[in-house]
């Protein structure tokens, strides 16, 4: 299987004829950690018989009563680039996979006067969390939204606080993901650092543990990299880093999954 359809069977290939639903609460943060907008969505897929036309239906519902739904379809043989696969409403943007819910939305260049987004994934069973890192058109970032969801129906769990720190020896895997969806075979990480782009980027703790480190403003002419991490369960840390040259191009996805190890 090529790198092109290996991609496309990372992202959809567990989505049946049937159908399934994540149900989530979505909040978008300030950059001080304050709650401009909290809403519920639900993100919905359903594939055909042959996994090549995938459905998503996207329905939101806001506080004030007011709802918003909207459908677009991912087809295959045109969606499928070598780059990663196109949405069809974000022609700009690529949705790549390392697979086992290891996924990032990406934009494919920084280019002058546009706006410039990241989403990154962790899922765990039936659990994703998604975190959007979004840049205004002038290059400096707006706002962070954090996407917790449960698959096939709205979960009560309790909120969990920020990471301080994580204690104990951990160590992990590392992937690299090129821009031509190449997959490097995967690699020991012996250390776990919950800030691994300072002085340059700056780190952000958000709840449900939660880490963002982000260049707080992003130009053409210097490289940068877009850094979120979530503790999926007490000894298990995920990590995505979307990788930039410096001509604002996507170069690199980078996947660690560190586990702690018992003394």
């Amino acid at each position: 299987m090529n790198s092109q359809d290996k991609n496309w069977e990372n992202l959809f290939g567990y989505i049946t004829t049937e159908g399934g639903a994540w149900h989530g609460i979505w909040t978008v943060y300030s950059l001080d950690k304050e709650v401009l907008n909290s809403f519920k969505a639900v993100r919905k897929f359903q594939a055909n018989q042959e996994k090549t036309l995938i459905t998503q239906t996207n329905k939101y519902s806001y506080s004030d009563g007011t709802e918003l739904e909207k459908t677009w379809q991912i087809e295959k043989q045109i969606c499928s680039q070598p780059d990663g696969v196109i949405y069809p409403t974000f022609l700009s943007m690529r949705a790549v996979s390392f697979g086992e819910g290891k996924s990032a939305w990406v934009s494919k260049k920084l280019e002058a006067g546009k706006k410039f987004a990241t989403e990154l994934f962790f899922r765990y069973q039936d659990w994703r969390t998604s975190v959007a890192i979004i840049y205004a058109e002038s290059g400096d970032l707006e706002r962070i939204t954090i996407v917790s969801e449960h698959l096939n129906s709205f979960a009560n769990r309790p909120a969990k606080a920020e990471i301080q720190k994580l204690s104990g020896k951990w160590s992990g895997q590392k992937e690299y993901m090129n821009s031509d969806l190449q997959i490097s075979a995967s690699v020991e990480n012996q250390e776990l650092v919950l800030e691994p782009t300072q002085p340059k980027n700056k780190t952000i703790s958000l709840p449900d543990d939660i880490t963002v480190n982000v260049p707080e403003k992003v130009k053409i002419g210097e490289e940068f990299e877009i850094v979120s991490g979530k503790l999926v369960r007490k000894n298990e840390y995920k990590r995505l880093t979307a990788k930039y040259d410096n001509l604002g191009a996507f170069a690199m996805l980078i996947s660690e999954v560190f586990r702690l190890q018992e003394q």
